[in-house]
């Protein structure tokens, strides 16, 4: 589920020209709205802050060949670099690893020095499925479970996917490949997880305010540095008007925020993206610990967010001044993912209504602003006169027509600023959590504005082209 934003106010169609065919939203919310298959996961990370606890364990489903001391040997191969990793000991650390491809060596040492840099509350390995053993070579699959300090409301959980291997039987492990593990079945999609942004082999620069830890490149030192104050900004005002809107749910009261530059690094940090996004920002849900393979249908099916923002996009950044308007946007996303509740065998399309997931956040985007200051409204207006019929709000399959895309965001906007103006701003954070728990968008409107969802569009609409004159 991942929630983006879109870089620039798509233009008008020509009035003259047939409307293109609609193009159905992502398996993910992207520029779509906030939905994601939560099942998929892939990411590895030792990781532990001096002072963490962390328990190490590796259950191994092994074949007829494999024997209980090998399995032990496993366990005590973890154990010892888990203490290497606590006790900052760089040799016992990279001592599992086969010291023959300097690569891996090279990328471990980097991994090593960027966790020492993360502040994590906890962080423990867990088995994760079973393990594929031959007689030489097999792949075991380690569960990483881990919390930021402050950032994250309950543990989230990667996967790794180790290649071991050993000489002979009275040889010691080495582990000759590290990457991220897919999971299978219904809850699979595109995203991974893997790489993470210590994962990449680069050195990391953290920056730590009381609402975020923003991560970025080494080489995105200055402007870690410098958006870092901007990110806590964004922080305090969202979760300030969160409180106001006094809806009682637990949300996250930080945010664990990356920054990037370019397009292809915003679409490959946590998830794998089939095509370059074109968005300027992301708000990635990851699954709690022990909901990646659906066993446990009472769990949340969101843990906390990971948001990922393009700091050389135009719009936002490098020709534009809205630096503060795309991290209030994707963290009012990270704010509320939270709260996501689909139930089992949901489709991309069976999520909510990407009006309100898109609504809400420009809403807070905008500093709760009317709809019409928006940098969107100019072109909106005129797509909006271009309709002989009523409008209404779009739905998901037509979420991202094209040439629509920045409109409907804007059309979401005006929803949130309507029932803000005619029922008052509680209402909007109390229709927007109902509809995230699993709600019909027309029983909200029912239970939460009295209202009938035709009688809400109708009105919706009627002050929509009244204000945008």
């Amino acid at each position: 589920m991942t929630e983006g934003h879109p870089s620039v106010p798509s233009p008008p169609a020509p009035p003259w020209a047939q409307p293109p065919a609609p193009v159905p939203p992502p398996p993910r919310k992207s520029g779509r709205g906030l939905w994601i298959a939560l099942g998929a996961v892939g990411v590895a990370l030792l990781v532990l802050l001096v002072g963490s606890v962390v328990a190490v364990s590796v259950y191994l489903d092994r074949s007829s060949s494999s024997t209980a001391a090998g399995s032990d040997e496993i366990d005590a191969l973890l154990a010892e670099h888990t203490r290497a990793l606590k006790e900052r000991d760089l040799a016992a650390y990279l001592a599992p690893f086969d010291p023959a491809d300097k690569e891996l060596v090279a990328r471990q040492t980097t991994l090593f020095h960027n966790l020492t840099k993360l502040p994590l509350a906890e962080a423990r390995y867990e088995e994760f499925g079973a393990t594929t053993d031959t007689e030489a070579t097999f792949d075991v699959r380690v569960s990483f479970v881990h919390r930021f300090e402050g950032m994250d409301p309950t543990p989230v959980e990667e996967l790794y996917k180790w290649t071991v291997s050993r000489a002979g039987a009275d040889a010691p492990f080495k582990v000759t490949a590290v990457g991220g593990a897919l999971v299978d079945g219904p809850a699979r999609d595109m995203t991974t997880y893997y790489p993470a942004p210590w994962d990449t082999g680069r050195p990391l620069h953290v920056e730590k305010t009381p609402h975020t830890v923003v991560i970025a490149d080494e080489s995105l030192r200055a402007e870690a540095q410098r958006y870092a104050p901007l990110a806590e900004r964004a922080a305090t005002e969202d979760l300030a008007a969160w409180r106001a809107g006094g809806v009682d749910a637990t949300v996250p009261q930080g945010f664990v925020i990356s920054l990037v530059k370019g397009k292809k690094e915003l679409g490959s940090l946590y998830r794998t993206t089939k095509e370059t996004p074109a968005e300027s920002g992301v708000a990635i849900p990851v699954p709690p610990a022990g909901a990646i393979d659906g066993e446990d249908a009472s769990a949340p099916e969101v843990g906390t967010s990971r948001v990922v923002i393009d700091v050389a996009d135009e719009y936002h950044f490098t020709k534009g001044d809205r630096e503060l308007e795309i991290f209030r946007h994707e963290l009012a996303h990270a704010i509320v993912n939270v709260l996501l509740k689909r139930g089992p065998g949901a489709t991309a399309l069976d999520g909510p209504e990407n009006w309100v997931v898109e609504g809400f956040a420009e809403y807070l985007a905008h500093g709760r602003k009317p709809f019409t200051t928006s940098d969107r409204t100019a072109e909106s207006t005129k797509i909006l006169r271009s309709y002989d019929y009523r409008q209404d709000l779009p739905g998901n399959a037509a979420w991202k027509m094209e040439g629509r895309l920045s409109y409907h965001y804007w059309l979401g906007h005006s929803a949130m600023s309507y029932i803000a103006e005619r029922h008052g701003e509680q209402k909007v954070f109390q229709l927007v959590t109902e509809h995230y728990r699993g709600t019909p968008i027309g029983d909200v409107t029912r239970d939460v504005l009295g209202v009938s969802y035709a009688d809400f569009e109708a009105g919706w609409a009627e002050h929509l082209r009244s204000a945008a004159r």
